[in-house]
């Protein structure tokens, strides 16, 4: 009788998973389709660009700040430029993992969320490892969406305040 009640609750958490669960997979299918190999075919840059855009608002905003430079992103035609045209530069390829998140549900009915980013470029032997700042929000057909994304440098080791 027991294992017909755990089945049945695992069962019911497979079908109706939580927001945070949702969120969980929405970020690794992000890390998956941030992340390339060399020589990726352009169909496969594009494809994966549109991938991408789904899972943003409209009038998504990104601030994300690196060692060297800084992108100030507003709206889903502006994050499949830049997408595609880094994808471009950078034709080597570059591996993304998203892991260690924490979650705040506002009252408002968005969630926050901060995780570290580690990027590999195979040009560049160093990764680079920043705590980035996801907000969701609720869209259509009730899919959280990404509406800003933005570096939380504070939060980073060394920094002073």
């Amino acid at each position: 009788m027991a294992g017909l009640g755990f089945l049945g609750w695992k069962a019911l958490v497979f079908l109706l998973p939580s927001d945070e669960m949702r969120i969980r997979k929405k970020l690794s299918r992000l890390e998956s389709l941030v992340s390339y190999t060399p020589n990726t075919a352009p169909l496969v840059h594009l494809a994966a660009a549109g991938g991408i855009l789904e899972m943003f608002t409209q009038n998504a905003e990104l601030n994300i700040q690196t060692d060297s430079s800084t992108w100030n992103i507003h709206g889903r035609n502006e994050i499949k430029t830049s997408v595609l045209s880094s994808r471009q530069q950078e034709r080597g390829g570059m591996q993304v993992s998203i892991t260690d998140p924490v979650f705040n549900f506002d009252k408002a009915g968005s969630i926050s969320t901060l995780a570290t980013i580690t990027a590999k470029w195979e040009s560049n032997p160093d990764p680079m490892v920043r705590i980035l700042e996801f907000r969701w929000v609720k869209g259509e057909r009730n899919q959280w969406l990404i509406s800003a994304i933005k570096t939380r440098r504070d939060l980073e080791w060394g920094n002073k305040l």
